[in-house]
């Protein structure tokens, strides 16, 4: 395990991040920039990529390892979304605040940080595996995910046409290219890269835009942010790997599944608060501490468990 690889992927998030504090303090992002940004994000990079995910991969693996690994996948999420109804019992959280805690416990910052940290303690062949762990994450993330964040503790009726997004699109696309195995002319390939690339550098600045609006004294002074911490980092990947190590004999299956469980708060639950009425203030402190803690938690859980 390359820990130095690790923290150094750590600090270019924080360094991204930053830059998006800088420039709300600066007046260069306001709050109306801030929600256009994430819209185009979340309709064009991200789901260019899910799609590059996939697109032009030699799988090099048997269809019955394919469904091994989506199958674990579905499992550890099935894992974290029985964590996320305790969570809001154990932390007595505001009923208007439920989703989002409930979405921050299920939804780790997969696609920002995780593949860069699979590549760092399992090698290069593993990120293929984490980009399969990736198709139920988008498909909840969008449904599931939407619908917490929606959820202000009133009962009501979710209209599932307002669940139906760019990303889950790509996603079914994704599938699909994953089905049928056509080549992508590298024009478009290399295309969809790029869109893809700028994923990571604008969610990091849109978060660290909705936190420069904020007090930093009250993002680092909240105990409610260091109390839910240990439940995303530290619970959550030991509860995955004692149950899937029950069921699933592969080392490497059972090791991604450990690792991407153990990541901070999915970056773009600011994002999607922002877009569907969460809060969008308690995602960005979360996103933040648990970012900068995951440098020692992440090779820590990765030590004891694996």
């Amino acid at each position: 395990m390359d820990v130095v690889s690790i923290f150094e992927q750590m600090l270019v998030l924080l360094v991204l991040l930053v830059v998006g504090v800088i420039a709300a303090r600066f007046g260069v992002v306001d709050n109306e920039t801030n929600r256009r940004l994430t819209r185009l994000t979340l309709i064009i990079p991200q789901s260019a990529m899910i799609l590059n995910s996939v697109i032009n991969v030699d799988l090099g693996l048997t269809f019955g390892k394919v469904m091994l690994v989506v199958g674990s996948a579905c499992a550890m999420y099935l894992i974290l979304i029985g964590l996320s109804f305790l969570v809001p019992l154990i932390y007595h959280v505001n009923p208007t605040d439920r989703g989002i805690y409930r979405f921050m416990e299920i939804f780790g910052n997969v696609g920002f940080m995780g593949f860069p940290v699979v590549a760092s303690v399992f090698g290069s062949t593993a990120v293929f595996y984490a980009s399969l762990f990736n198709i139920p994450f988008n498909i909840l993330a969008y449904t599931v995910g939407i619908a917490l964040l929606q959820d202000d503790g009133q009962k009501k009726h979710i209209a599932f046409k307002k669940l139906i997004s760019a990303p889950l699109i790509a996603t079914f696309g994704a599938i699909l290219l994953l089905i049928i195995r056509v080549h992508i002319p590298d024009p478009i390939a290399d295309a969809v890269g790029m869109l893809g690339d700028m994923v990571v550098p604008c969610s990091m600045i849109i978060i660290g835009a909705s936190l420069g609006a904020q007090s930093l004294r009250e993002v680092f002074c909240d105990w409610h942010t260091y109390a839910f911490a240990p439940a995303r980092l530290l619970v959550a990947p030991a509860a995955v790997w004692a149950v899937l190590r029950l069921f699933v004999k592969d080392s490497m299956i059972l090791g991604v599944a450990t690792v991407l469980a153990a990541m901070p708060v999915a970056a773009f639950a600011t994002m999607l608060s922002i877009q569907y009425g969460g809060n969008e203030r308690v995602a960005s402190k979360m996103v933040f501490v648990t970012t900068v803690l995951s440098v020692a938690t992440i090779p820590v859980m990765c030590w004891l468990l694996l």
